[in-house]
């Protein structure tokens, strides 16, 4: 097998894993990502709490782009982009349960007791 073969197979199983991890954490394809011959995929994940997250592999770059609350980050070790979307989930978690505390809070307040 020649150098670049070898390369080629490296990006191609690379993309792979990418794709099992983010469908395994909620994220989708984007429409085309299979038919595409291009050198990126797009992986996407909304939720009411963060927004959208979007995820870019690109098979000439080792690693993924991630681009969440208005920021892009860039990771090439799956244990750090896991932390990362656990960190940001978990955030959105406590401000959420803020909010829905207060919101209840004021709404016993103003029962007549």
């Amino acid at each position: 097998m020649t150098h670049h073969k070898k390369k080629k197979r490296l990006c191609v199983d690379k993309m792979s894993m990418y794709r099992s991890y983010f469908l395994k954490n909620g994220f989708y394809a984007k429409k085309g990502n299979e038919k595409a011959s291009n050198s990126e995929k797009v992986y996407i994940k909304h939720t009411s709490e963060i927004g959208g997250i979007y995820a870019v592999v690109q098979s000439d770059r080792k690693g993924v782009k991630i681009m969440a609350e208005g920021s892009e980050l860039f990771f090439n070790n799956f244990d750090k982009l896991d932390g990362f979307l656990n960190r940001l989930q978990q955030t959105k978690h406590d401000f959420m349960r803020i909010l829905r505390r207060k919101n209840i809070s004021q709404k016993l307040r103003m029962l007549d007791l």
